[in-house]
């Protein structure tokens, strides 16, 4: 199911868009109020050709929010922008389709695609923290039992997660973020693959770290390879990002236990939609989205962006990208 619903975001995310694109200057991009904490939006502002535009709203639909198209479409970020363009190439290193999820109410459409914006920027502060350029995290790892109910007892993805390290942070935004990657390091690889998962539900947050890292690993090919050559020229370029090769400072530390909870999460969908809504209104970020499609049963697939998230990731498939804070104190898009 889960490998349906992503060939249908992808699909969809690969379609013309034939209306909805604005053409705006870059100061009106910068120029508004979430860009001011916002580096991506606010670097716009360096940029002297006219920007198209995508508008989002919040889940109210009372506030709008222009962003570049070029940051939320990886393809057209790389077919359109010339290489020549150093200004352009600034929005082309930080695009990403995170936060594209299909759902089959618009609800779920929406609680996925916050979770992966929100995980994405939790690993970007795993990086940053890794790479001392961000404050220290505190760092969990599972308990066996914990594990164990996470994978649903499966004696083969349990065991293949034993040659894992295996990391749960727990204090961003009231969720539970995981980290998968090997214990060996990178091993035959030019870098340690890493699977992710975000959820309210530690369990669920497990399942998609230690599955996706799984998957990493199954579908690893020669354009895999060809990207993580290109990554590891980049991290080895520099002291402070070699730790992103394969994470050698933490892939063998004895970390605190979280342990197996034995009351089961239950909570539905709109109830998890409204408890994000609380936790990121709280930490002064609001949740902007648009519509890329609604099917006639009901299913849609959106893109949620919200300013001030991390995209540092991104700096492990091979773009030199910067943390929101030294966007914001250097505003040039060259960096």
């Amino acid at each position: 199911m889960g490998a349906l619903a992503e060939s249908l975001e992808h699909l969809i995310a690969g379609q013309p868009i034939a209306l909805g694109i604005t053409t705006c200057h870059c100061k009106a991009v910068a120029a508004q109020a979430p860009a001011k904490i916002d580096g991506l939006l606010f670097n716009c502002s360096q940029i002297k050709e006219p920007l198209e535009c995508l508008t989002l709203t919040t889940l109210d639909k009372k506030e709008k929010l222009l962003v570049p198209h070029a940051l939320l479409c990886p393809a057209i970020a790389k077919n359109k922008h010339p290489k020549g363009n150093s200004h352009l190439n600034f929005l082309a290193r930080y695009s990403s389709n995170s936060g594209m999820a299909f759902g089959c109410t618009e609800d779920e459409a929406l609680l996925h695609g916050i979770l992966e914006v929100i995980e994405r920027h939790i690993l970007s502060l795993f990086y940053m923290a890794i790479c001392k350029i961000g404050p220290p995290i505190n760092l969990y790892s599972p308990s066996t039992s914990l594990l164990a109910m996470a994978l649903h007892n499966n004696p083969y993805a349990i065991k293949s997660a034993q040659r894992l390290q295996i990391v749960v942070i727990k204090d961003f935004l009231g969720v539970y973020f995981a980290a998968a990657f090997p214990r060996a390091g990178a091993g035959d690889l030019h870098i340690a693959s890493v699977g992710s998962g975000c959820s309210l539900d530690v369990n669920v947050a497990l399942q998609r770290a230690v599955t996706e890292q799984f998957q990493a690993n199954e579908l690893y090919d020669s354009a895999g390879e060809e990207l993580d050559k290109k990554t590891l020229e980049l991290l080895s370029s520099s002291e402070k990002l070699k730790p992103l090769i394969e994470f050698s400072s933490i892939k063998n530390l004895r970390l605190p236990l979280i342990k197996h909870q034995h009351k089961q999460f239950s909570a539905s969908v709109p109830h998890q939609l409204q408890i994000l809504q609380n936790s990121l209104s709280n930490d002064e970020k609001k949740i902007f989205f648009r519509t890329l499609t609604k099917f006639a049963n009901g299913c849609s697939v959106i893109q949620i962006y919200i300013p001030s998230l991390e995209r540092f990731n991104i700096i492990r498939s091979g773009n030199l990208v910067a943390p929101q804070h030294t966007l914001l104190s250097c505003p040039t898009p060259t960096l």
